[in-house]
This record gives C-alpha cells, sequence and structure tokens, in this order.
C-alpha cells in the first residue's frame, strides 16, 4: 500500500490530538507500520523550518536519506523565478512529484509566469498535487475548472486534484476529469470527518460511475486530523465499502500513484 498527501516537517504541528510529535517524519513511519503501509508521498513544508537559512525542500531530501520508503514531493512556487529549473533539479536529486497550493503560496493557477513550470513539469512527466477545495484568498484564481488548460496545454503533466473542489466545487474538478485522461481526483479528507471536505454519496457515486478507478488517488493529508491513525484507518475501511474488487481497491490505495511514479522522466 501507498498513501500520498502527508506534510512533514522537522517540528511537531497539526491537529493530532492523540500524539503530540504529530507532523513529524517518525511519527508518520510508525502509522505506516501499524497498518501495513510501505511507501508514503511526503510533501516538503511550505515554509523554511525555525531556521529560517533551511531551504524546506532541502530538509527534506535530507530527512528522506534514510527512509527509502519516503518518496518526496518537491514545493516550489510556481510563479518563482526559475521555478522549472528548480523543479528539474530537486526532481534529478531524489524529488518525485511536487504540490502546488496555490492560496498558501498565492498563486494563480492561470497566472502567465507559472509557464515554465509547467512546461518543467510537462517535460517530466510529474505528477502535483494541487489543492482545490475552498482555503481562502481570490476563489476565482484557483477554482478547479482552470486546470483544464493546463492538463490541454501539458498533456504529460499528471494532474491530481486535492479535495476535488470540496463540494462548492465538485462539478468544476468532475468536468477537468471528464475531460482529461491526465487529471486524477485527489481522494483526500473526503471520507466525512471534516464537513469542509466531505464528498456526498450522491457526488461520489456519480465519481465512480462516470470516471472510475483508475484516476482516483488516495492520500491521508497527515496530520491534519484529530487522530491521523485512526483517521487513516477510517479511510482504508472507507474505500472498501464502496463494493469494488480488490484489485480496484489496490489501485486507489497505491497502484495509481505507483503507475505514476513509475513514469516520471528524471533530468540527465
Amino acid at each position: 500500500m501507498l498513501i500520498s498527501h502527508c506534510h512533514v516537517q522537522a517540528e511537531p504541528f497539526g491537529e493530532d490530538q492523540v500524539n503530540s510529535e504529530a507532523g513529524t517524519i517518525p511519527v508518520l513511519l510508525g502509522i505506516m507500520g501499524t497498518l501495513g503501509v510501505e511507501r508514503a508521498v511526503c510533501f516538503a513544508p511550505f515554509r523554511p523550518q525555525t531556521d529560517a537559512a533551511i531551504d524546506a525542500n532541502e530538509w527534506l531530501l535530507g530527512a528522506m536519506e534514510a527512509h527509502p520508503e519516503l518518496i518526496g514531493f518537491a514545493t516550489v512556487d510556481p510563479k518563482s523565478d526559475g521555478a522549472g529549473d528548480r523543479l528539474r533539479e530537486l526532481v534529478g536529486r531524489g524529488m518525485r512529484g511536487a504540490k502546488y497550493h496555490p492560496p498558501v503560496m498565492q498563486t494563480a493557477i492561470d497566472d502567465p509566469a507559472c509557464a515554465g513550470y509547467w512546461e518543467a513539469v510537462n517535460e517530466m512527466r510529474l505528477p502535483v498535487h494541487i489543492h482545490t477545495g475552498v482555503h481562502g484568498w481570490y476563489l476565482q484564481r484557483y477554482q478547479p475548472i482552470l486546470l483544464d488548460d493546463i492538463c490541454q496545454n501539458y498533456p504529460d503533466a499528471r494532474v491530481i486534484m486535492d479535495h476535488m473542489g470540496c463540494t462548492p466545487f465538485f462539478s468544476q474538478a468532475l468536468a477537468v476529469l471528464h475531460n482529461n485522461r491526465n487529471a486524477h481526483c485527489g481522494l483526500t479528507q473526503m471520507s466525512g470527518r471534516s464537513e469542509r471536505y466531505r464528498i456526498t454519496d450522491d457526488n461520489l457515486w456519480l465519481l465512480l460511475r462516470t470516471v472510475g478507478v483508475e484516476q482516483i488517488i488516495y492520500g491521508l493529508d497527515y496530520p491534519w486530523s484529530h487522530d491521523n491513525r485512526a483517521a487513516l484507518s477510517q479511510d482504508i475501511n472507507w474505500v472498501g465499502t464502496w463494493g469494488r474488487g480488490a484489485d480496484d481497491v489496490a489501485m486507489i490505495l497505491g497502484g495509481n500513484m505507483t503507475r505514476l511514479l513509475d513514469d516520471v522522466r528524471v533530468p540527465d
């Protein structure tokens, strides 16, 4: 099993009320061990650690050296100078994807300054987790429908729409999935723990009937649950209630992400 969408940093953070050290790599590894998870995709922090001189991506690269079961995703602001080259460098050194959070980075999906970033993503066939749920800032700058242009213009980009737009933007995210085989549902925090991100039963069945499991990728959103171990266990059981066979469940719980990771073109 491979789980995606794990935020980590050197110091504890998040919402876990059971483990005061949640948010760190050792706690994540412990959760993985108790639930039979072999690998996990981890995002570099969005901001540097307490020591501002330490780059977040450099920290994650170093932290992963002793843990081959962890797969690093870079956090590079797509509008920053040299974003594409920085992304190529990080992938060349071991990262295998990227996390882009438009409202946190305050970078619009359709910002022309992001072209170099997307060119690098397309060139490397890189999976990119993109936050699409309501999260402050200007909604029109990161509404999911804007990702249709990204998928069309960069057909080798692997776009993962985290939270599927939540309820307010679910239909937009679904339209992007229908129109683009390189788009994926980021099934994250949608099982019902958070009303903000919960997918309704009607929307879940619509997703399964009209898209299928090949475009669905599970993510935990560690450490943003009150009990992250229980959250992962609940999510695994939830996917198992959908009436799908073991092969389909395995695709959602790691198989689809593994396929994307295996297809990444690492720069020479």
